[in-house]
């Protein structure tokens, strides 16, 4: 597991994207990670219920990826945007960062 980077100055942060893991073994990884993203943003002064935040879970091509039912009941039980995606294929990338970019024009304006 990657903790998340949060180092240098942060007042460029103008939106989130956390990228999980589909596959029902890296579960207790995945919500970990999704805690020490909240819990190391929050002395910075960022709210991830106020700033644009999405999540997108990867490896969805793999045969033990779970359902995405049970990937957002567990990792995004506040229902903000989420996306599939498969990026060894760049499958869903490119839809969920335009998403969370169009979410910050909208923020910003």
């Amino acid at each position: 597991m990657r903790r998340p980077e949060i180092v240098g100055d942060h007042r460029g942060v103008d939106g989130v994207i956390f990228v999980a893991d589909s596959q029902a073994e890296r579960m207790e990884a995945n919500i970990e990670a999704m805690h020490n993203l909240y819990e190391n943003t929050d002395p910075y002064g960022y709210d991830l219920t106020r700033i644009p935040f999405a999540v997108q879970y990867n490896k969805r091509d793999l045969p033990n990826a779970m359902s995405m039912a049970d990937l957002r009941a567990k990792l995004n039980p506040m229902g903000v945007h989420d996306f599939e995606g498969v990026a060894i294929e760049g499958r869903g990338v490119l839809e969920t960062l335009g998403a969370v970019s169009k979410l910050v024009v909208q923020a910003l304006s």
